[in-house]
């Protein structure tokens, strides 16, 4: 089937949109939820993400339902697929792409499983969307062109994380916790990156000193799960910084990042989310292309070096970049850093040494 049958859904369809993976690819995701609600006027919508990334969408307002996937038990696995054949779907969308996606959208035997005519599981699909002539470029556009091969219309496209009033309230509570006032500006940094793509943790430091230094501004420490060791490393080489540390979940977090003056931190799932909530992000891009893998929007300030090596991948990688010294990253000074800070908040700079 080489188009998307409307006329034939009853009247308020069940439809599932499948997508794994990472935060920042479930970020991007949000951005087609309220389209496929206005297109399909009373449709449940219900959205299957993995369970680190469910904080991204459970709180949408167009979304009815949010499942959780985690790759536990094999028998809780066989009750998760059970649970999708029984929900009895009319439409599903596979948005994913992997094999997991594509058996996720099969098993629930929807009339209409949708996804992606040159998928390598697209066989499992009965409805097979082709969408080249829309000419993606970035990771949003592969997430809207599906959509808009449905017949969707999208006005302005950009991701909608929604932060509930408790996870405001609890970042509050945790501010206060960690000595930072309602009226302190603050600002972010958050080292967490895979071993081949880390600034050093000394820069980190001295960055923190300056900032405090310039701007009179207390610095907020964060990390994902299991990166508490990278600030552990820093902590020790900060000379005069007055600064916290907080990790909490993805919702608390948005809030204490939208009350940030701005955030520093690596390409990777925070730097979208915080971008997409509205923050001033500056990112520091290693071996991954920024003209591709840069947020949408204008509040972000991409920091990056020029190296042959780059884009790099898991056979090309050097040996120096496993060793948690790559030299993409290692070419990024301070300096470089402050710059950015500078255009994405530009306040008076504290003149008293």
């Amino acid at each position: 089937m080489l188009s998307f049958p409307r006329e034939k859904l009853p009247k308020n369809p069940k439809i599932l949109v499948i997508k794994l993976r990472s935060i920042g690819d479930v970020v991007y995701n949000t951005a087609v939820y309220t389209p496929l609600k206005k297109s399909f006027p009373g449709c449940h919508l219900t959205v299957l993400v993995e369970h680190f990334s469910q904080d991204l969408v459970r709180h949408h307002p167009d979304v009815d339902h949010v499942l959780s996937f985690d790759k536990k038990s094999g028998w809780s696995q066989i009750a998760f697929y059970y649970h999708l054949f029984a929900n009895k779907y009319d439409v599903v969308i596979d948005m994913h792409e992997g094999t997991r996606g594509a058996v996720m959208c099969f098993v629930t035997q929807a009339p209409y499983r949708v996804g992606h005519k040159f998928a390598k599981r697209s066989f499992l699909y009965n409805v097979k969307l082709e969408f080249g002539d829309l000419h993606p470029k970035h990771p949003i556009d592969y997430q809207v062109a599906l959509i808009k091969k449905m017949g969707v219309e999208f006005g302005e496209i950009s991701p909608a994380i929604h932060i509930c009033e408790q996870a405001k309230m609890k970042a509050s509570e945790l501010l206060r916790k960690e000595g930072f006032n309602d009226q302190e500006p603050f600002c972010i940094l958050h080292p967490g990156a895979k071993i081949y793509d880390r600034w050093e943790a000394e820069k980190f430091a001295d960055l923190a000193d300056r900032v405090h230094a310039q701007y009179s501004m207390k610095i907020l420490w964060v990390c994902g799960p299991g990166q508490k060791n990278l600030i552990d490393e820093i902590i020790p080489l900060i000379k005069s910084a007055s600064y916290g540390f907080i990790s909490t979940d993805l919702q608390e977090l948005g809030a204490i990042t939208q009350r940030a003056q701005f955030a520093v931190c690596h390409d990777g799932g925070y730097m979208h989310f915080a971008s997409a909530l509205g923050a001033p992000v500056v990112g520091l891009f290693g071996w991954t292309n920024p003209r591709i893998w840069r947020p949408p929007g204008t509040n972000t300030i991409i920091v990056s070096k020029e190296i042959d090596c780059r884009p790099c991948n898991l056979k090309t990688r050097k040996e120096i970049c496993w060793n948690g010294k790559p030299e993409c990253k290692s070419l990024i000074e301070v300096e470089d850093i402050l710059s950015a800070i500078a255009e994405v908040y530009p306040a008076p700079v504290n003149t008293v040494s």
